[in-house]
């Protein structure tokens, strides 16, 4: 981010003033240049650190984070598991085929397998031995309950996979906020940086015209206190910096400790210009809570013709084909095919309570989806309402750090014209660690209100992305 050009602190000529005074409003126009600009929020980490830094950008974040967060890969597990579920609903319409090989070793009583006596024949057969060698198939030919059952898995994997896509927005949602307030924080931390120096120098410079008698003791102390103000603000500022970057790694799932430069600077975006009806049609044509519910109505509805296919009849194909042969006779060759119809009669109230359970999936996503596209609507308004106050505030918050920039120069020149004390150096000091504040935050506002804005549309991932791709 950027500021006013700083070439209207230069100092006058003072003659008359010793060489000391001289270096020291030298030494603190080179420090009030430097804290009249904010430098990129770099986080290096020191060069002890056994752990290697990690250079960033928002779009490197994004990437890291949708590759290696855990919910991401909890997300590619269920996609995995749906789409097994879908081919096993699938394996129930194929035909099956099983090779079979067995013997046997028999001895019968004749009267009893026939219900009465034999007066001319043996009363006992055997034992003989006996074996089979073959295959047997079985097929369905006509079977709507299992065929709306597959269509059901087959709506449920597309449901999950609009959830994973749901994840992943979620997730590029966190990154780019936690990225955004650790880029407000490193901000914070120079801007309170080139105050501190500025306070220093401006210390130094009572000191100086203490001892050359232009400026009291009181002028020295009151400099010195807003040294330690400064100093305490860096303090804060640095800590804010260090929580935003732990944040940062842990939805990145990085190493705990691992240091991390951030390579992007907090400024003011491209903003798109969309009407509340264009930005809230696209977030309901791509959001994928939208997506994964509709498929979940879909699933629904073929579980429905599922357990109203279980009242029609079905047709069932099987057939066998086999080498046989009893002890040591020659084999022969068999085979059997049969056509089977199974009609219901009474399935126990099956029916009716898996139709009712399907209707009831649907009422609830019926009333998942009125939710979801009342949020959307909500986030549109508000994010588009935060964008615009958010830009505005950054032109407040730019005129805002010009126009103390230029009170602190003047004050500054009064003091060390002898016309005033310090008391209004130090109120300018103030005034534009305020107006640097407020202009920080106004940056940090705008994204992330840019940010809300494609995330109600569905579009975060995509946005950053594709910024990122484009040369």
């Amino acid at each position: 981010m950027s500021c006013p050009s700083t070439r209207a602190f230069g100092f006058p000529r003072v003659p008359g003033r010793a060489p000391a005074l001289l270096l020291a409003l030298a030494g603190s126009a080179t420090a009030f240049a430097q804290a009249t600009a904010l430098p990129p929020a770099a986080n290096s980490a020191p060069a002890s650190s056994p752990v290697p830094a990690v250079q960033l950008t928002l779009a490197q974040a994004l990437r890291t984070a949708l590759a290696q967060n855990p919910r991401v890969q909890q997300s590619l597990l269920a996609v995995a598991e749906s789409q097994e579920d879908r081919r096993a609903a699938a394996a129930a319409l194929l035909p099956t085929v099983a090779a079979e090989a067995y013997g046997q070793r028999n001895k019968y009583n004749l009267d009893a397998l026939m219900g009465m006596a034999q007066p001319n024949g043996p009363q006992v057969v055997g034992p003989f031995n006996w074996s089979q060698v073959g295959l047997e198939a079985r097929a369905p030919i006509f079977d709507l309950s299992l065929w709306k059952r597959w269509k059901a898995a087959s709506y449920a994997e597309d449901s999950v996979r609009a959830q994973g896509r749901a994840v992943r927005e979620e997730i590029a949602a966190l990154v780019v906020g936690q990225y955004l307030r650790a880029l407000r924080a490193a901000a914070s931390v120079d801007a309170s940086q080139s105050r501190v120096d500025l306070a220093g120098a401006l210390a130094t410079l009572a000191e100086n015209q203490q001892k050359q008698g232009v400026g009291t003791k009181l002028d020295t102390l009151r400099a010195k206190v807003q040294l330690q103000t400064e100093r305490q603000r860096l303090i804060q500022a640095q800590t804010q910096r260090l929580t935003a970057l732990a944040g940062l790694g842990k939805l990145l799932d990085l190493k705990p400790g691992t240091p991390i430069e951030l390579q992007d600077t907090l400024a003011a975006p491209a903003l798109p210009e969309l009407d509340f009806q264009a930005a809230y049609q696209a977030g309901l044509s791509q959001r994928p809570e939208l997506a994964a519910l509709d498929a979940r109505e879909k699933a629904a509805e073929s579980l429905r013709q599922a357990a109203q296919g279980l009242r029609l009849p079905s047709i069932v194909a099987s057939g066998s084909y086999a080498s046989t042969a009893l002890q040591s006779e020659p084999r022969a060759t068999t085979y059997q095919v049969a056509v089977g119809v199974k009609v219901p009669l009474f399935t126990g109230g099956l029916v009716s309570a898996q139709v009712a359970k399907a209707k009831s999936e649907q009422a609830r996503v019926q009333e998942a989806r009125r939710d979801v596209r009342s949020q959307v609507g909500l986030e549109v308004q508000v994010a588009q309402a935060e964008q615009d106050a958010a830009r505005h505030e950054v032109e407040v918050a730019d005129l805002a750090v010009s126009l103390s920039q230029e009170a602190l120069t003047q004050a500054r020149h009064r003091f060390e014209a002898g016309v005033s004390n310090n008391i209004e150096v130090i109120n300018a000091q103030d005034e534009l660690a305020r107006a640097n504040d407020n202009q920080i935050s106004a940056l940090y506002r705008l994204n992330q209100a840019r940010a809300d804005l494609a995330r109600a549309m569905g579009q975060i991932e995509k946005l950053y992305l594709a910024a990122a791709d484009r040369p």
